[in-house]
Parts: structure tokens; C-alpha cells; sequence
């Protein structure tokens, strides 16, 4: 599909400590054959030199639409995407990370040949790239069954795992996110988790591309990243679990999906008790007893986790935790008593 008029992309990237990619990730927007974009760059108080090669690269391409903003103390990813889109001009909004580009000249083309019927997201294809070498990735790859979702096949789409939990490669309408507040969660690691899940729930129209668009670049597997994953990335999925009840109570998405129950429940299992089960039993039960009192505030007649913490504890532990001495045991029996 080709569109008659010009759609301005506002491409928003956070800058932290990037002085080696920058230039990369600047050059590969540089190159693109569709011209109606502005680079909103925002220098998130770096502790190297992003800012000077930044500056030195502007200066030296003045024909690209630059907003340079410069952070008088560090704000973090949410607040700094926040600050982009209240300074974005386009009637679309992408987002890119710092260390990562665009596929080719034609990715922006791409995007913009799917925003005939006013989506209100255009998803691209990812490349992964492993220390710069390119991998298959079945996270980052698209499962979706038909180039359109509308309506409820959305939300029931996200649940279902049909693409990553990630705010980039993505073409948001900007009247889409404005409508309905849609903003990062301040001060939250992880953030792209709450973010794919609130955009998702007041989306109607969502169109996929065939094509790959954005090289995500990385030094680790996104499979085995939770394998290290520490006591404040669990604590902050926890405060996402909280909130995507909130949200699903709110919202009232029991009554839209059967999808949000084992969303919700696996996202509690998999993402925070499956890591904490491999800490000591007190920070296990923690965890464990306000996950339960969350689910008990937001959805009181559905039971969720009402295990014994420490029969709950052992459970998790023959399921997740490798060290454990019976570890995968008895998995016919566990399964069920975990409800997985």
C-alpha cells in the first residue's frame, strides 16, 4: 500500500552512554528513501562523550530534523520517552534505543505503507544480532496469523504471545497515544512490559509487516537473561504484576477475554516466582504472599496462589531451580498443584 500524503515520523531516542553506537544508529535513519521524520534525541545526563559525538554529528548533517534535548540529571528511560513524546511533532512516533538501527533505507517506507487504514500500530520485523553476529530469535520474531488484527483480536494477540514486550520497532499513531495517556510508568525497570500490555488493551486497528525493519543488538540471549535476573528486577515485576491487575479490574478484560487469567497467572509463575523460588524461603514467601494478595484485592473469587509458602516454596523449586537436589521430579503431580 502506498499513501497519497506525507505522515511525519517523529522517531524518539533516549541517549545514555552510547559513544560508540550512536553514530551507527543516527546513520542508518540518515540513509532512509521517506524523508518526513524528525529525530528527537534526548541525552539522558551520559557520563561519556554521547553528547559531543551527538553534537558533532548534527553539525555535520544540518539537512536532518534534529531536537536535541540535554537532561540536567539523569531521569531514567521512562521519564526521558515521556519527555520525547511531549516534544514530538509527527503524526507517528517510533521509538529506537541508542545502540540499535534501522534494517535498511527502505524501513521507514515500510512503515509507512501500512498506515493506509490508520492503524493505530504498525509492527516491523526484527533482526537480532548477537555481539553483532545475526541470530534467530524466536522472541523477537512475529507469530501473527493475518497482516491485520482489529478489536478484541488484538488484546487476545498480546496475550497470547504473538509479539515481544518491546516499546521499539513499532510505528505508533500519535492522536493513538495521546487519546489514551498512554505514558512509561516513571522510575520502572522493565517498562516496555506495562507499556506493550497497556497499548495493546484500547487498540483497534494493528497491521504487521513481512519485512525486517530495526537490528536489535545485544551481548546477551534474551533466553537466558531472567537466568541472572536480581532481587530489584523481580521486585520491580512485581509492581507490573500489580499494576496489569489493576488494570485488567479496571478495565474489566475478565469479562472481555478468557486470555487474562493464565496471562496474568503465567506472568506471576514464569517472570517472578520462577526466578525468586531460587533465593532463600523468607524472600520466596514475600514475594509469594503479596502476589497472592494482589490477586485477592483485584479478583477475590478466583484462589489464586493459596498454597502453603513453604509446601509453594519446595514446589517451585523441583519446577525452576536446576541446583535443586530434585529438581524435575514428579512433574506430573507438581504441574497441577502449581496450576501450569
Amino acid at each position: 500500500m502506498k499513501t497519497e500524503l506525507m505522515k511525519k515520523i517523529s522517531i524518539i531516542i533516549p541517549l545514555y552512554n552510547a559513544e560508540n553506537y550512536i553514530v551507527r544508529c543516527l546513520d542508518s535513519i540518515k540513509h532512509q528513501t521517506y524523508t518526513d521524520f524528525e529525530v528527537v534525541v534526548i541525552n539522558d545526563k551520559s557520563k561519556d562523550d554521547s553528547l559531543e559525538v551527538l553534537n558533532q554529528y548534527v553539525s555535520e548533517n544540518l539537512n536532518i530534523n534534529f531536537k536535541i534535548i540535554n537532561n540536567e540529571v539523569n531521569l531514567g528511560l521512562s521519564k526521558t520517552r515521556n519527555k520525547g513524546m511531549d516534544l514530538a511533532t509527527g503524526d507517528y512516533i517510533l521509538f529506537m534505543d541508542n545502540d540499535d538501527t534501522l534494517v535498511d533505507k527502505f524501513s521507514l517506507q515500510h512503515f509507512i505503507d501500512e498506515t493506509e487504514n490508520h492503524p493505530d500500530i504498525v509492527f516491523g520485523q526484527t533482526r537480532f544480532l548477537l555481539n553483532d553476529i545475526p541470530k534467530e530469535s524466536n522472541y523477537h520474531r512475529l507469530k501473527n496469523k493475518k497482516e491485520t488484527y482489529k478489536d478484541t483480536e488484538i488484546l487476545d494477540g498480546f496475550l497470547s504471545g504473538e509479539w515481544a514486550v518491546t516499546a521499539w520497532n513499532k510505528l505508533y499513531r500519535a492522536d493513538f497515544l495521546r487519546k489514551n495517556n498512554l505514558r512509561f510508568l516513571d522510575d520502572l525497570l522493565h517498562e516496555d512490559e506495562l507499556w506493550a500490555f497497556e497499548t495493546a488493551i484500547p487498540a483497534k486497528v494493528v497491521n504487521f509487516l513481512d519485512f525486517e525493519t530495526y537490528n536489535y543488538y545485544s551481548l546477551s540471549n534474551p533466553a537466558s537473561m531472567t537466568a541472572t535476573m536480581g532481587l530489584k528486577n523481580i521486585e520491580h515485576y512485581l509492581i507490573i504484576l500489580t499494576k496489569k491487575l489493576e488494570i485488567a479490574k479496571e478495565k474489566q478484560l475478565y469479562n472481555r477475554t478468557n486470555l487474562i487469567e493464565k496471562y496474568l497467572k503465567n506472568f506471576a509463575t514464569f517472570t517472578i516466582l520462577s526466578n525468586v523460588c531460587k533465593m532463600d524461603f523468607g524472600t520466596f514467601k514475600s514475594f509469594y504472599l503479596s502476589i497472592k494478595k494482589e490477586f485477592e484485592k483485584n479478583f477475590p473469587s478466583k484462589r489464586e496462589f493459596s498454597l502453603n509458602p513453604l509446601f509453594a516454596y519446595y514446589l517451585y523449586k523441583m519446577k525452576f531451580d536446576k541446583s535443586f537436589v530434585f529438581y524435575g521430579k514428579f512433574p506430573k503431580y507438581i504441574n497441577p498443584l502449581l496450576k501450569i
